[in-house]
């Protein structure tokens, strides 16, 4: 079964809770690379707090992709490029991004263009990315 079809019957704060658990790994590999990757450890904890019912908001997940002080998870994987990490960098932002959308939907936040771009075909190209790692 792909993730689409794992996923999307399920409600959206219990498949942020999959996609944490399917996180932890990425973040495990990036750290056993990159022992400074706080950005990788602040997403993999914002998608379990908000699986496990943290009042977040889409703006804090959209910051930990990308934010004013050029930080995130987009920096990081640009500096991963050709790098071992860089697989794992992006299947973990996809992620993030993927739960900054559930997160948006649910506050009635209005969405960045980037955020309103994904949608359940954003669960195809993680699984995609996740089968590259494998």
């Amino acid at each position: 079964m792909g993730l689409r079809a794992d996923l999307t019957n399920r409600p959206p704060r219990e498949q942020a809770g999959r996609l944490a658990a399917l996180a932890e790994p990425l973040v495990t590999r990036i750290a056993r690379d990159e022992p400074n990757a706080e950005e990788a450890r602040a997403a993999l904890a914002a998608i379990q707090a908000w699986a496990s019912g943290a009042a977040l908001t889409g703006r804090s997940f959209s910051d930990l992709v990308y934010s004013d002080d050029e930080q995130g998870l987009l920096r990081r994987l640009s500096q991963a490029a050709g790098k071992p990490t860089e697989d794992a960098w992006n299947a973990l932002t996809t992620a993030t991004m993927y739960v900054a959308w559930l997160v948006y939907a649910e506050t009635g936040e209005v969405m960045p263009s980037d955020v309103n771009e994904v949608d359940e075909d954003t669960l195809d190209l993680l699984d995609e990315q996740l089968g590259e790692l494998a």
